[in-house]
């Protein structure tokens, strides 16, 4: 029985390992766990896509636009509090990322805005997602559409 469970436990890893942690590293930038959540079928579709970017390099690197086959209107953008309103706003400028650090890409925080998408976003599915850097460098990404997990922004928002 010790066995069996033990075969169980390598086939639920080896499984899921690909959802559960896909980071893709480029020229010292690192990028982990890309996910969108479903969207519902309903005109006009907008998304947001979350993940940690890390710059592990011993230069700052600025973060300054997102492309995707899905819209023509993918942007960074930040949900910020301004006077007790959640308000969402692109990033003008780009956004900075000092060398050792790590900035997460959160519901109710830092997020790529995907604006009038043709489909909505299934779960189980995944897209490409290119994250472009100041002087021409790109990360290109599989983004994966998932629940994802729940914040304290979330649960925020959600009470009201």
């Amino acid at each position: 029985m010790k066995q069996w469970m033990s075969v169980l436990g390598v086939v639920f890893l080896a499984s899921t390992g690909s959802v559960l942690a896909h980071e893709m590293e480029q020229a010292g930038v690192t990028v982990d766990h890309p996910w969108a959540r479903p969207t519902p079928a309903v005109a006009p579709v907008h998304g947001a896509v979350y993940f940690s970017v890390t710059n592990r390099r011993e230069v700052p690197v600025v973060l300054d636009g997102a492309s995707t086959p899905l819209t023509d209107h993918a942007s960074i953008h930040q949900t910020r509090d301004v006077d007790g309103t959640l308000r969402m706003e692109s990033v003008e400028g780009g956004l900075a990322i000092q060398p050792g650090e790590s900035i997460s890409f959160e519901p109710g925080g830092y997020h790529v805005m995907l604006m009038n998408m043709e489909a909505p976003l299934t779960e189980g599915e995944k897209f490409p997602l290119t994250l472009t850097f100041q002087g021409g460098e790109s990360i290109l990404l599989d983004v994966w559409v998932e629940q994802g997990p729940e914040t304290q922004s979330d649960m925020t928002m959600h009470h009201h």
